[in-house]
């Protein structure tokens, strides 16, 4: 488990009004934390699935194992009950916490719930990119919808589910992903999506990763000892959770704990970005098995695989950007493909007239989002509306236990 893995389960397990949370989790780094540290009531009624979505990928070396599309579903027992998919953000798979809380909040408010891998991660790289090199928006949107018609028929043949209308949230990068698909569904029609929540989309995604690799740099700021004593406090907190010396639902002796451990803000936000590194350089290992370019030179096999793991796992997302998924976009798109032209083709800036023509789209943020800025969160307020919900803090994708948060997403998909 990672750090930010193990500060999760102290931080969010916060069921309580906006108002009360203290003034630390209003933090945007101690939010954005917690994303990742939420935890369902219990993952006891979920089902795990797969389907195989490209069986060439069966043979790729070292990763047989998960060549299959996976997902994670809960179904109503009423047959015609609304479905939803979830769709997690940057490296996110259908096991991530996150994801199945919205699918336990979902699920309570009476939708068949299918959690799924976001395809910007080393899992859906294996299992579902075609490419075999995500990050390319438009292009990953069209894998995801793929598998989801696979997912889809399997869960009608194994379980005779019928349901009245499909629906999407999608959150950071999956909330974009999710705009794509249901423009995409516009013209294929086989979902007929009846609403879509995109949350704490990036507007920009060349700003939003060129933060997220300055967060991984503040690594450099930390010494040996610096980020081992990170780690002690992770580990204390943990064992405090752990050997339930804290109570998770009472946000201020929470305060109290992470007070005492000062977190300070290079800190946590050495954690968030090591976290995101972390997932990209998994993802860029999976790239390499998949189709090795000859950019990594560590070799690699079953018994030795630490150097290449290492060696993946300092490559920044600009640079995966530049080095890896441009050039093979010049190969698909034409040779004068540029980065500028790229962020342009997933900017979510190109759906203006689309979100503001259709009414089944809606859009929640916080005025802190760490990977947007702010005339890109109030740009994208004023087009959707009163569609649109931006609460005053939360990070990226920190507040989905905040009572203010459910009230909006039961509000939006009752039915």
């Amino acid at each position: 488990m990672s750090f930010v893995s193990f500060v999760l389960v102290s931080v969010f397990a916060l069921n309580v009004f906006a108002a009360e949370i203290p003034d630390f989790l209003k933090n945007p780094f101690a939010a954005t934390i917690t994303s990742t540290l939420i935890l369902p009531e219990s993952n006891k009624a979920i089902i795990r699935g797969s389907v195989t979505v490209m069986p060439s990928r069966k043979t790729v070396p070292l990763m047989e194992r998960v060549s299959d599309f996976n997902y994670n579903y809960r179904l109503r027992a009423d047959h015609t009950a609304p479905l939803v998919f979830i769709i997690p953000g940057t490296g996110g798979t259908a096991e991530s916490a996150a994801a199945l809380v919205l699918a336990e909040q979902m699920f309570k408010i009476g939708y068949h719930v299918v959690t799924v891998d976001n395809p910007f991660s080393w899992k859906f790289t294996v299992a579902g990119s075609k490419s075999g090199l995500p990050g390319f928006t438009p292009r990953d949107s069209a894998d995801l919808y793929a598998a989801l018609l696979k997912t889809t028929k399997a869960l009608k043949a194994d379980h005779g589910i019928k349901p009245r209308s499909f629906n999407l949230i999608g959150y950071s990068i999956g909330g974009l992903q999710a705009l794509f698909m249901k423009k995409h569904d516009d013209q294929a029609g086989n979902f007929k999506f009846a609403k879509v929540l995109t949350i704490n989309p990036p507007a920009d995604l060349l700003f939003a990763i060129q933060k997220l690799d300055r967060l991984a740099e503040l690594e450099q700021k930390l010494t040996k000892t610096e980020k081992q004593n990170v780690g002690f406090k992770v580990q204390r907190v943990t064992d405090l959770v752990m050997g339930n010396k804290i109570d998770l639902k009472n946000p201020r002796q929470i305060d109290q704990v992470f007070k005492q451990e000062a977190f300070t803000d290079v800190e946590m936000a050495y954690l968030i970005g090591k976290e995101f590194r972390d997932s990209l350089g998994d993802l860029v290992f999976a790239s390499q098995q998949v189709h090795d370019l000859g950019i990594l030179k560590s070799p690699v096999s079953k018994y030795k695989r630490n150097a290449r793991n290492a060696e993946a796992r300092a490559v920044p997302f600009v640079r995966y950007m530049n080095q890896f998924l441009l050039p093979n976009l010049k190969r698909t798109q034409g040779a004068d493909y540029s980065v500028e032209q790229l962020n342009h083709d997933a900017s979510i800036y190109q759906f203006a007239d689309y979100i503001r023509e259709n009414q089944n789209l809606y859009f929640i943020d916080s005025a802190d989002d760490l990977v947007s800025k702010t005339e890109d969160i109030a740009w994208m307020k004023t087009q959707f509306g009163d569609r649109a919900f931006v609460l005053p803090f939360g990070g990226h994708c920190g507040f989905f236990q905040v009572p203010a948060f459910q009230g909006r997403l039961q509000n939006i998909f009752k039915y």
